[in-house]
């Protein structure tokens, strides 16, 4: 645990909407889940899932990944459709904001506007691939719209995709 594991020149923030914390946790998040479907679209990490809140400059250990997230929350891949893609964005609208990755949007008024997945504009005809943890696509954090949804439960966790 007391290995360092990789290094960082900034310090890492936990805040909302945006955070250096959360770009990190989002971004191994679809990195891990591009491995095993590289056609996953983005991904999302519930606020609530980042346990530390501040991670200082310097080596950062294996002890310091699993105090970040101390849970044994698997990678999932859920399918989701524009409709409810535009219902989970202002869900995260309406909590000021959780991590994402390749999903950008505007708040306004606790509502997404302007989402944006990759480089394109949200299709509410389109399904993208998300990558979560198995909590939420559980419907877990209020995420109850997700539970109906075809999705691929993998076996990574997530401190794993981290480390």
């Amino acid at each position: 645990m007391e290995g360092t594991i990789v290094s960082t020149d900034i310090p890492l923030t936990k805040a909302q909407p945006e955070c250096t914390l959360g770009n990190f946790m989002a971004d191994a998040m679809l990195i891990s889940a591009k491995k095993i479907d590289p056609k996953t679209d983005g991904a999302i990490a519930n606020q609530g899932g980042i346990r530390l809140t501040y991670i200082n400059p310097g080596p950062i250990t294996k002890g310091k990944i699993y105090e970040l997230m101390p849970f044994d929350n698997m990678l999932a891949i859920v399918e989701v459709p524009g409709s409810i893609m535009q219902q989970f964005c202002d869900a995260i609208a309406a909590r000021k904001g959780w991590p994402v990755s390749n999903i950008h949007f505007t708040i306004k008024d606790k509502k997404a506007i302007n989402i944006m997945i990759g480089d394109q504009p949200m299709n509410e005809h389109r399904f993208y691939k998300i990558a979560i943890n198995d909590y939420m696509a559980r419907g877990g954090d209020n995420c109850y719209f997700l539970s109906p949804l075809i999705k691929k439960f993998t076996t990574v966790l997530l401190r794993d995709a981290l480390i």
